[in-house]
């Protein structure tokens, strides 16, 4: 999927994807690539994670990493844009740029609904 298109002054447009951008020459470059790599990581922690829940605080704790890890992809993609086009430029996000900020969003929720299941449990062992 694309996530964003970069131009500067109508001369060269970049078609941003997860792994490479694509000029108008049709030619790739890898500039791109550390979101694919953040995405890759995240997709891997997220799914490690899920069966981590038996350890409800280390579970937690990966989900604030994961969150951290989310706020970088971000990062990395005004550091990608600026590298693709170091002058004045236009730069249009598609939807698949705000993906990762509703994995942010649901993994906040899901960090949320852990604490609360640690924090019952606990009382239910101070009630034995």
């Amino acid at each position: 999927m694309q996530l964003a298109t970069v131009s500067f002054e109508g001369l060269t447009t970049y078609r941003v994807f997860s792994l490479w951008a694509i000029g108008q020459s049709g030619s790739p470059t890898f500039i791109p690539c550390p979101l694919f790599i953040l995405m890759l990581i995240s997709t891997t922690l997220s799914v490690y994670t899920i069966f981590l829940y038996k350890r409800r605080p280390l579970q937690a704790r990966l989900c604030m990493v994961n969150i951290f890890i989310m706020v970088l992809w971000y990062i990395s993609m005004i550091v990608v844009s600026k590298q693709l086009s170091p002058e004045a430029m236009n730069f249009r996000l598609e939807i698949a740029s705000s993906f990762p900020a509703v994995e942010a969003i649901l993994l906040f929720m899901a960090r949320k609904g852990i604490l609360a299941d640690e924090k019952l449990v606990r009382a239910a062992d101070r009630i034995r």
